[in-house]
């Protein structure tokens, strides 16, 4: 294969350098040697040194002037080295982007996450995905409750992690979070005779994620008359550290303000820990493609891993 890769109309016969050059040259920046570069890239010392010249000559300046006994980069190479890279890289994920469609893999899956879930629980899910499907675009929804359930429903994600599994779907237990009432330090509730009922708690506002779908159904998340409704978990959490009233987090959302003090558990006779169940559940679990189905055991793996050390740490 041949590639232009620069428009400087200078530089004559580029479109005549191959990949294959310019992974010779980077391997042997790594190495520094023709038998290094030969033993990274499998080839003989000799064919390392043909390929270079070869490369030099189409370029028309020098990669290599030889210092002492050794051979090395000349800076011209070196400030070549980087755009090399990139040509060489993106021609890899391109490659892989081909394997993948190959081998039945999708172009795009969506995944569904209810908002209680820990944020950096998700990222981790994220980030150890992205090892195995760099090329393969994937799309990530926040929600509550019946949001989760229309995304479904409309087949704009292939899985979800949520607390209920709607009507018509399959989806097995992935992992109990504690919601954990809180507050400001400051807060007047913390100022009462503990333990707190939950008439007394009624009595001031409490910090809610608005569900956005169609069948919006927040029973069990609400306790306080006097709610305020937001759009996301991080409003949410940022209204209760400034002390405008309490909320439910998931523990592990909110360990870094707890071991600060920047926030604290309220101290209900009942119901200051609310256990939930979340679930994933599976759009289409028998036609699940193979990018979704490595999302779903990254997802399972990693749950299990949560649940353990988060029950090592209480």
């Amino acid at each position: 294969m041949y590639i232009d890769i620069f428009s400087n109309k200078d530089l004559v016969n580029m479109n005549r350098t191959t990949l294959e050059q310019w992974r010779c040259l980077l391997a042997f920046a790594e190495a520094g040697t023709y038998a290094g570069a030969g033993a990274i890239l499998h080839k003989t010392p000799s064919s390392v040194f043909q390929t270079l010249s070869r490369l030099s000559a189409l370029l028309g300046i020098e990669l290599l002037v030889v210092s002492g006994r050794r051979s090395k980069l000349t800076d011209q190479a070196r400030a070549l080295l980087h755009r090399a890279e990139l040509l060489v890289q993106e021609f890899a994920d391109l490659e892989k982007l081909a394997d993948d469609f190959a081998g039945g893999w999708e172009a795009e899956i969506g995944l569904a996450v209810e908002s209680i879930f820990p944020g950096p629980w998700l990222d981790q899910i994220l980030h150890d995905f992205s090892q195995h499907a760099r090329a393969l675009r994937l799309q990530v929804y926040e929600g509550v409750l019946s949001r989760i359930d229309d995304l479904l429903h409309r087949q704009q994600v292939v899985l979800a992690i949520a607390p209920r599994i709607p009507a018509g779907f399959i989806g097995e237990p992935l992992l109990q979070i504690d919601l954990l009432a809180v507050a400001h330090p400051d807060h007047p509730l913390h100022q009462l005779q503990t333990p707190l009922t939950m008439h007394e708690l009624a009595a001031h506002r409490q910090f809610v994620i608005r569900d956005e779908g169609s069948r919006a159904d927040s029973a069990g998340w609400q306790q306080a008359e006097k709610r305020w409704t937001v759009s996301s978990f991080t409003r949410s959490k940022a209204a209760v550290l400034a002390g405008l009233g309490f909320g439910r987090f998931a523990a592990a959302s909110i360990a870094t303000e707890l071991r600060s003090g920047q926030l604290r558990l309220l101290p209900l006779r009942e119901g200051a820990s609310m256990p939930v169940q979340l679930y994933l559940v599976y759009a289409d679990r028998d036609h699940l493609g193979p990018g979704a189905a490595e999302l779903a055991a990254t997802i399972r793996r990693l749950a299990d891993q949560f649940s353990r050390d988060f029950a090592t740490r209480k």
